[in-house]
């Protein structure tokens, strides 16, 4: 697909449905025309993740471990970082047996997205090293986790074949895919610091030889992408878990923790370049900017079905002031913990002063407290940020390789935690309450 340097407003309509709280909020996505030239080359076929400038993490963790592939920003040529002097701002994320080592992978076989017929095509998509497939069921391991560890570039290089079209597992040609490979992505913030805003840039090249991508290089954002709220061509948001209303959502029968109403970024797409813009909904609100796991909040999760492999559902929050906040109640979220089709939004019953004060009361959330029933941690969704977009590589793209680099900038200052932390979590060492691996917001 070829790209015209006329810019146009793509997608004017006004967020509604959750996309905005308080204040409806208009946004438009700036994205170059497309135009398909008479003779055009079919698309191309994003091949592998070029793992040249990683060290990529270990094989066959127990079950539960998580193993890191750590991105640097030079091609390390079998070389040690630390004798090369490489530096890295991120690293791919997998725990098993969810997703294996390297932690990411590019799948090649074309699917129908969601919606309404008649249905998008896309040529495949770049995921987790899950078990899962582009097209696989909801909460099945596609978004593969990037972990920004350093305020920064981190860069993601792939590998093309011009010369070949994608197919379908049975090998049959998806030239007809007009939307390329969809990214399933996942931004998580341990760098420490606040995050103010970020890019995802397409490109060329490693660290201080990265090039950007240029109008009509047969490299682009997918135009043709629009499975997004009110067919947005790239969206952001933070979980569903803790900001999002059940009935919109045919995969939730629980309303967000925190708020009814979405939130995230607002995001400007042009043909190479997606920027962030400001925050939709209340998590600026609550929580200022985009904030560094270690600064988020501690919850109390429920185990709810005694299984240590899934998610346990959050309760309580430790408010700013070092208060809890009850805002589920056991017996009203879920009537019959083997029918989560029972579930329910809870709204708030009550503050404690203190954690001590909601462990002693042993029907708080009509539940009686078994040792390993009711955990605390932190609540790390908050760090979290989904992103959803589109990659289109066409033939006459002329590298044999690409790169997709995330920059960030921080905000002035970071945001400490609650100075109360230290106390309580110690505090709640002694009680015997443990934390978990895996938490559901």
């Amino acid at each position: 697909m070829l790209w015209t340097h006329q810019k146009i407003k793509f997608c004017g309509s006004e967020w509604r449905n959750g996309m905005t709280a308080i204040a409806k909020r208009r946004l438009f996505c700036t994205i170059c025309a497309a135009a398909i030239a008479p003779g055009l080359a079919s698309a191309a076929t994003i091949t592998t993740w070029d793992t040249a400038n990683v060290v990529v993490g270990p094989a066959d963790l127990p079950d539960g471990e998580t193993g890191f592939s750590v991105i640097y920003d030079r091609d390390l040529g079998g070389v040690d970082p630390l004798i090369s002097g490489a530096a890295s701002n991120g690293r791919i994320a997998y725990s098993e047996p969810e997703a294996t080592s390297p932690g990411l992978r590019v799948e090649n076989d074309a699917y129908e997205l969601g919606g309404p017929a008649p249905k998008d095509v896309a040529s495949g998509c770049i995921m987790a090293s899950s078990d899962s497939t582009c097209d696989g069921p909801f909460q099945s391991g596609k978004r593969f986790k990037q972990q920004l560890t350093g305020i920064g570039e981190v860069d993601l290089v792939f590998g093309v074949d011009v010369t070949t079209d994608p197919v379908d597992q049975d090998g049959v040609l998806s030239v007809d895919a007009p939307v390329g490979y969809q990214v399933y992505h996942r931004l998580v913030n341990l760098t420490g610091q606040s995050i103010e805003s970020f890019s995802i840039q397409l490109g060329s090249g490693i660290g201080d030889n990265f090039v950007a991508s240029s109008a009509g290089d047969g490299l682009s954002f997918s135009a043709a992408f629009t499975s997004g709220p009110e067919d947005l061509n790239a969206f952001s948001q933070y979980p569903f878990g803790l900001f999002g209303d059940a009935s919109t959502n045919p995969n939730f029968t629980i309303d967000g923790f925190f708020d009814t109403q979405r939130t995230g970024f607002d995001l400007d797409m042009t043909e190479d370049l997606i920027t962030s813009g400001d925050m939709y909904g209340s998590y600026s609100d609550t929580f200022g900017a985009w904030m560094s796991q270690e600064m988020a909040p501690d919850g109390l999760f429920w185990d709810f079905d005694g299984d240590p492999t899934t998610d346990a559902l959050l309760l309580a929050w430790q408010t700013p002031d070092g208060a809890w906040e009850v805002r589920r109640e056991a017996t009203t979220t879920c009537t019959d913990p083997a029918d989560l089709t029972t579930c329910s939004y809870g709204t708030t019953l009550d503050s404690y002063t203190t954690f001590a004060d909601v462990a002693g009361a042993a029907d708080f959330l009509g539940l009686s407290l078994p040792e390993g029933e009711v955990e605390t941690g932190l609540i790390e969704d908050l760090a979290n940020l989904n992103e959803n977009y589109a990659i289109m590589v066409d033939g006459t793209y002329q590298k044999d390789r690409f790169t997709v680099r995330v920059s960030t900038v921080a905000t002035v200052a970071a945001v400490p935690l609650p100075a109360t932390a230290p106390l309580l979590i110690a505090g709640l060492g002694a009680m015997g309450f443990a934390r978990r691996r895996r938490r559901q917001s």
